[in-house]
């Protein structure tokens, strides 16, 4: 029952509308950003106009993007007191069940493709249409290393392939909470504020005690830090699946309060 409803579920999301919307999300954000750094900077290498293609806008709107990919498809069910109906015909942990993966499904290709489209364009495609003036390097240069360049040693693809991937689990992992939050908080503007405000506060508190190595905008999106070790983005990782795990607990045993 449940891989039927993830079918329906899906099928529901995939709108002409929503597709517009999440194409716009990965196309429009990077070239916007893209487009602020192709003049005034000095590059030698493409994975520098990489680095900054997706530092500014997506670091700061991070958790939003994540949380406006198919959540207020959700919220929209809410408030219509949609879900009350579905009860006749299919449990309710199946239909939150199925919604709750469709949402984390989404959200990881749309974040993945976020990250991932704009690094093939700009290492593979950019160099050959010239949009990129890049300055001659010497023996004597050395290009700045951010956490994750160690991948860079099997590849730029397994790179790109990976990093892609840790920002799309970390968008997954926000918009969960989020899709919780929505089940147990009355007001819906709280409730997906929540992440936002927990992802800036603690960049700010990480920043405030001088470990910034350690805050989720230097762990998600390390450009603005000289390269740490893989270990350190775990650390607010691991709490981030504390809150979550949370998050969960409280719902599953409040099942009878949902806001549904």
């Amino acid at each position: 029952m449940l891989s039927n409803q993830l079918v329906v579920e899906l099928k529901r999301a995939i709108t002409k509308k929503n597709l517009f919307f999440w194409i716009s999300i990965i196309v429009l954000l990077p070239t916007v950003r893209f487009y602020m750094v192709k003049e005034g900077y000095q590059f030698y290498e493409p994975i520098e106009v990489f680095h900054e293609t997706v530092s500014g806008i997506i670091p700061l709107l991070f958790p939003v993007i994540a949380i406006i990919i198919y959540l207020p498809s959700f919220l929209q069910e809410q408030r219509n007191k949609f879900i009350t109906y579905t009860r006749t015909r299919v449990p309710l942990h199946i239909y939150i069940i199925s919604k709750g993966l469709v949402n984390a499904l989404l959200t990881g290709i749309v974040t993945f493709l976020l990250i991932f489209l704009p690094f093939l364009f700009i290492v593979y495609f950019e160099q050959k249409l010239g949009i990129i003036h890049y300055s001659p390097s010497n023996e004597h240069m050395r290009i700045p290393a951010v956490t994750f360049s160690q991948f860079l040693s099997h590849g730029a693809l397994t790179y790109g392939f990976i990093y892609s991937s840790w920002v799309a689990v970390n968008g997954i992992v926000y918009s969960t909470i989020a899709f919780f939050l929505l089940l147990n908080v009355s007001n819906p503007f709280i409730a997906l504020s929540i992440p936002f405000l927990f992802y800036h506060i603690l960049n700010f508190v990480t920043g405030l005690f001088h470990v910034a190595i350690f805050s989720p905008l230097s762990t998600i999106f390390p450009f603005n830090i000289e390269q740490q070790p893989l270990w350190t983005v775990l650390v607010p990782f691991s709490f981030l699946l504390i809150v979550l795990a949370i998050v969960f607990v409280f719902s599953i045993r409040n099942e009878n309060e949902w806001m549904i």
